[in-house]
C-alpha cells in the first residue's frame, strides 16, 4: 500500500528486440468517472462520521487537546464532567447578551451535531497536477440559541512524477482554502442575538474548522484516495510471465488531460518473419479523439496499430473443399479446364482427380469510414489437376461489416455473414463472358464454407486485453473515429 509517496505505474526497460513491432495505444479512465469513484468511496467509508457530536473551541490549541481524548468530547458537555455551565444558557435565555455568549462559546457550547458529504470535484491544473476538492456540510448548534449549516471545503493535490519509464505519485498538502464561510441559519431563539451569535461563531469557526478538517478529515481522505488511486492507475497488462511470443504491454506516461486520466502504453507485438515490418517510429500523429460522454473508461488504438496487432495474431489455414459439396459445384464446374472435361475418362473421374483450395496467406484489415468500420480479407480458390500438374485460380477481395467483441478480457474480430460483398481479382480470361455467375458462385462459396472457418479461427486469435480495478472490458463496445479504434467501456 502506498502512503504519501509511491509508485504506481512501472514501465521497466522497454524492449528493443530484433524482430520486434513498437506500437503506442491509449488507456483513459474519464475525470467524471474517477470523480464519483472518489464521491463514492468517501461516502462508503464515512470519513465525515468523526467530526459529529465535536464541540468547537475558540483556540486550536485547545482543541487539540479535545480531539486527542474524542471518547471524552462525547460526554464532556454536562455539569457533571465539569463541562458546559448551564447557568449561562440561562442567563442568555432572561435576555443577557454577549458576556454570557462569549463563555458559552469558551465552555464548548458551539457543537457539530452533524456532518453530510463530502461533495467530490476535480479540477485538472496541469497534465502532472490534480486538484480534488471536498466539499462539506457542517451542521452546528449553539444549544437552543442557533442552529445554522456551514459550508466548508477540503483541498488535496495529487501530483504525478515521471522519472524515466516510471510514474510516481504524490500528495500535496491537505487544507482548507481561505474565505468567508457559507452560513445558512437553519433555527434561532430570537432576531436579538442572532448576529451577535452568527458573529462570534464565525470568529471561533474561521480559526477552529481549518485546525478540525486537518486534523481528522485529511488523513483519512488522503488514506483512501491513494487506496483508490493505487487500484485505479495499477494496471495488470498481460502477460503474467514473459515469453518471447507475448504481447507485451509497457506503461510509458500517465498525464492529467481536462477529460481524463490518459496512459501512453507501449504494445510490443511479436512480428517475426512473413509479419509485417516493424517500424522504427511508434509514435502515432494523428491526435485522439474525445473521449465519449457516456464513457467511464476506453482503450484506443490507431488504426495502422490495430491492423499490425491482427497481423501478428493471425495465422492462416488452407481449406479443402470437397469436391462433391453442392455449394462448390457450379464453382468447379466453371473453372474445371475443358480438356478435362471433355477426355475420355468417365464424367466422375475427372472430379475426383482435381482439388479445390481456398487460400488467404494474408491477414485481415481494418477499414475505416466515419462511424463505421469494415474489415476485408483476400484470398484465392485454386483448383489443382490431376496430380497437381496444372491448377486454375481466381482471386478474390471480401468486405464485410466489421464486428468486435471483447468478452474475457480477449478482444476479437469477426465478419458479418449477411452484409459481405465479394470483388474479383484476376481470372481465366476464358470466363470473361460469365463473370456474373463465376463472381456469384464464388460469393456463395465464401459465405457457406470459408466464413464459419475463418471467424472461428479469427476467435482463437483473440488480443487479451489489459486488467483496470473497477472497470470491465467485457462489456465494452468498439467505436470507430476517423483515425482510431476506440474500445468503449460504457457507464454503468
Amino acid at each position: 500500500m502506498l502512503l504519501l509517496l509511491g509508485s504506481l505505474l512501472c514501465g521497466g526497460l522497454l524492449p528493443q528486440a530484433q524482430g520486434k513491432a513498437q506500437h503506442l495505444v491509449f488507456i483513459r479512465i474519464s475525470k467524471n468517472q474517477l470523480e464519483t469513484d472518489i464521491s463514492d468511496m468517501f461516502l462508503k467509508h464515512h470519513v465525515l462520521d468523526r467530526l459529529a457530536k465535536i464541540p468547537v473551541m475558540g483556540a486550536t490549541s485547545e482543541g487539540a487537546t479535545i480531539l486527542d481524548h474524542l471518547p471524552f468530547v462525547r460526554k464532556g458537555l454536562s455539569k457533571k464532567s465539569s463541562g458546559l455551565d448551564l447557568s449561562l444558557v440561562t442567563d442568555l435565555l432572561l435576555g443577557q447578551s454577549l458576556p454570557p455568549l462569549g463563555k458559552l462559546l469558551q465552555a464548548g457550547g458551539l457543537v457539530i451535531e452533524d456532518a453530510k458529504g463530502p461533495e467530490v470535484t476535480l479540477q485538472i491544473l496541469s497534465d502532472s497536477l490534480l486538484q480534488v476538492t471536498l466539499r462539506n456540510k457542517l451542521y452546528l448548534s449553539l444549544q437552543r440559541i442557533l442552529r445554522f449549516k456551514v459550508i466548508k471545503n477540503i483541498r488535496i493535490g495529487v501530483r504525478l512524477e515521471q522519472i524515466g519509464n516510471k510514474t510516481n505519485v504524490a500528495f500535496e498538502e491537505c487544507h482548507t482554502p481561505p474565505g468567508f464561510l457559507n452560513i445558512e441559519v437553519l433555527e434561532h431563539m430570537g432576531l436579538l442575538l442572532v448576529n451577535e451569535a452568527l458573529k462570534l461563531a464565525t470568529d471561533v469557526l474561521d480559526k477552529a474548522l481549518p485546525f478540525l478538517l486537518q486534523k481528522i478529515v485529511c488523513p483519512l481522505a488522503t488514506t483512501l484516495l491513494n487506496l483508490l488511486l493505487e487500484d485505479l492507475l495499477h494496471i495488470t497488462l498481460p502477460p503474467t510471465i514473459s515469453d518471447p511470443e507475448d504481447f507485451q504491454y509497457h506503461v510509458t506516461t500517465t498525464e492529467f488531460t481536462e477529460e481524463a486520466i490518459l496512459m501512453k502504453v507501449q504494445l510490443v507485438t511479436p512480428c517475426g518473419s512473413g509479419k509485417r515490418a516493424p517500424k522504427p517510429d511508434y509514435l502515432d500523429p494523428n491526435p485522439l479523439p474525445t473521449l465519449a460522454q457516456d464513457s467511464m473508461a476506453d482503450l484506443a488504438f490507431p488504426l495502422e496499430t490495430y491492423n499490425d496487432i491482427l497481423s501478428c495474431l493471425y495465422s492462416s489455414k488452407e481449406i479443402h473443399v470437397n469436391l462433391w459439396d453442392p455449394t462448390a459445384a457450379d464453382l468447379i464446374q466453371l473453372l474445371l479446364p475443358r480438356e478435362l472435361e471433355l477426355g475420355p475418362k468417365t464424367s466422375h473421374q475427372p472430379r475426383r482427380s482435381v482439388g479445390l483450395t481456398i487460400s488467404t496467406p494474408n491477414p485481415p484489415t481494418v477499414h475505416l469510414g466515419g462511424h463505421t468500420a469494415a474489415v476485408i480479407q483476400q484470398g484465392s480458390l485454386v483448383l489443382l489437376g490431376p496430380g497437381n500438374t496444372s491448377s486454375v485460380s481466381v482471386s478474390w477481395k471480401l468486405l464485410s461489416k466489421a464486428v468486435f467483441s471483447s468478452k474475457n478480457r480477449e478482444l476479437k474480430l469477426q465478419f458479418t455473414p449477411n452484409s459481405i460483398a465479394v470483388t474479383l481479382g484476376p481470372y481465366p480470361p476464358g470466363l470473361a463472358k460469365q463473370e456474373e455467375r463465376l463472381e456469384a458462385s464464388v460469393l456463395e462459396l465464401l459465405r457457406r464454407r470459408f466464413l464459419p472457418h475463418h471467424n472461428n479461427l479469427l476467435r482463437e486469435q483473440g488480443l487479451l486485453l489489459p486488467n483496470i480495478k473497477g472497470i470491465s472490458f467485457d462489456q465494452a463496445q468498439m467505436e470507430p473515429s476517423q483515425n482510431h479504434l476506440l474500445l468503449t467501456v460504457p457507464k454503468e
